[in-house]
């Protein structure tokens, strides 16, 4: 009875604490993408890993080949979209030297390029007003940044480029925008030489 109670008084303390929340499934195995994006504990990496996982379901959805992630392309990719995160401007450039466009950012790597395209957004963090959803999941914000770039003419004929193989990802939250956090995701595609 006294071991019922403790777990009783340990469930309640919980849930008063927003540790759990009623009436949500505790999923112990959900993939990685299905965790709600937290912006107290953002997790770049992952947010990047389902970009990358969602521009490959889109590319074989339209018949085209996925691309082979790089280490190194998420490297040029995170260069620009931390640049972007700091100065809240959705863009290709960059004033630091070596950095000023993605071929300097891809070079800079150690990569051979005959090709490479880059995809640039900023969008909300979060769903905006009205809409059904309270969250993003890690795999929901991935799948809008996607949709957005699909619904833009020159970023759709990057992401849906045949002629390139490899890409990297990356995706910084603006922390200075309290009331109405931003993220800022980059693509980097590549066709080695």
């Amino acid at each position: 009875m006294k071991l019922r109670r403790a777990c009783h008084g340990a469930l309640l303390a919980a849930l008063l604490s927003g540790c759990i929340h009623a009436g949500a499934p505790l999923a112990a195995h959900a993939p990685p993408g299905d965790r709600p994006v937290s912006l107290d504990a953002y997790d770049r990496g992952l947010l990047s890993t389902e970009i990358y996982r969602e521009t490959n379901r889109v590319r074989r959805a339209n018949g085209f080949a996925p691309l082979r992630r790089l280490p190194e392309l998420d490297e040029a990719a995170d260069e620009q979209a931390m640049h972007m995160a700091m100065t809240l401007v959705a863009e290709h450039s960059n004033p630091i030297p070596g950095e000023l466009t993605v071929a300097d950012r891809v070079a800079r790597t150690g990569l051979r390029m005959k090709k490479v395209e880059e995809n640039a957004i900023m969008l909300p963090a979060r769903p905006l007003p009205g809409s059904p959803q309270c969250d993003y999941t890690y795999a929901g914000l991935a799948s809008s940044i996607v949709q957005s770039w699909m619904d833009s003419p020159g970023h759709r004929l990057n992401l849906l480029d045949p002629d390139v193989t490899s890409i990297g990802c990356s995706a910084r939250l603006a922390h200075e925008l309290a009331a109405d956090q931003r993220v800022f995701a980059i693509q980097v595609f590549l066709l080695p030489k």
